[in-house]
């Protein structure tokens, strides 16, 4: 089992390292919004368009309505603004998220990325995927492997709702492995078939894990519902408002979660840093700090994509011979 774990580590990371745009494609803006210069006013029309090719990038704008549903069959980078904006500092300027409906991976969207997009849920039909930053709450499944044999698909640094922490958050019900599900914050289910292998790491659940031949290391089960079942699986220093992973091999419980987070009560997912002196500060595999701000992906709040953005602009409303600007722009990496 070790070196199926290192295998899969050693493979799955790869996806990390290519997140940047694929070179030589070609940018789509779209906006709903009236008025917008975008080339489109909703992301299924810039995917099906004959010039959207595979390895093209959508730039999904911030707009006050959704840019409708989309069904993808082609390679794509999709990149939104990101969500919370309002509530965590240094985000955009103007702190209106990218709204898609739902997002369908189909057969021909293997390689694809999505990123920093607010939406209902994700249904995967293919293979190689990663799906990063995101806020997805919806009431059914909002990640959901529909289709079996399923492989390499990164699952990280998102933000997961379900309905409520007894509803379904992620689920992947047929035969699927190499899946990465890492520095997420997950309220509701997590769960898998029998024939499911993955890791599941540095994530803050608040509700069910129920998941089959997974090695989960450095989580934090959090609130006053929920557990843990273990279906073959090795677990390693998890930390746990009840018992349910034990007190061997570095994993904490029936920790008091007051003592273990911030509780930021202005900011959604600022909310789920570590306070000072936390039993989860330092206590992961090799000294990382556990939950989803530890580890070598942390968490990044509002889901900012790795692009830069500008979070701060000031220009005079009269313009006049001299027009002095204000920008400050940041890098999310």
């Amino acid at each position: 089992m070790t070196m199926k774990k290192n295998a899969l580590l050693s493979g799955l990371i790869l996806a990390f390292v290519s997140i940047s745009l694929f070179s030589n494609a070609t940018v789509w803006r779209v906006n709903s919004a009236p008025g917008s210069a975008a080339q489109y006013v909703s992301v299924q029309a810039a995917h099906d368009a004959t010039t959207t090719l595979n390895n093209d990038t959508l730039y999904v704008e911030a707009s006050a309505t959704t840019q409708g549903p989309l069904s993808c069959s082609k390679k794509l980078v999709i990149i939104g603004t990101g969500y919370f904006l309002a509530q965590n500092p240094q985000t955009q300027s103007t702190p209106v998220a990218s709204t898609i409906d739902y997002i369908y991976f189909n057969a021909g969207s293997q390689g694809s990325k999505v990123m920093g997009i607010s939406t209902g849920y994700i249904y995967i039909n293919t293979s190689n995927l990663l799906i990063t930053r995101n806020y997805i709450s919806g009431a059914g499944y909002p990640i959901y492997g529909q289709a079996a044999n399923l492989g390499n698909i990164v699952i990280t640094q998102n933000y997961i709702q379900g309905s409520a922490y007894y509803s379904q958050a992620i689920y992947f019900p047929y035969a699927a492995n190499n899946i990465l599900i890492t520095n997420n914050y997950i309220q509701g289910y997590v769960s898998s078939g029998t024939n499911f292998a993955g890791i599941f790491e540095n994530n803050v659940v608040f509700g069910y894990i129920a998941l089959y031949n997974t090695t989960l290391k450095n989580n934090i089960l959090t609130g006053s519902y929920g557990n843990f079942t273990n279906y073959n699986c090795i677990y390693t220093n998890n930390i746990s408002y009840n018992s349910d992973f034990g007190t061997a091999n570095g994993n904490q419980a029936n920790v008091v979660m007051s003592n273990v987070f911030a509780g930021t009560a202005t900011t959604n997912d600022g909310y789920f840093k570590l306070k000072a002196g936390s039993p989860a500060l330092g206590a992961g595999e090799n000294g990382v700090d556990c939950g989803m701000y530890g580890g070598p992906f942390p968490y990044i709040l509002s889901g900012m994509p790795n692009i830069p953005s500008i979070y701060y602009f000031n220009a005079p409303s009269i313009p006049s011979n001299t027009i002095n600007v204000a920008i400050k722009a940041k890098s999310h990496n």
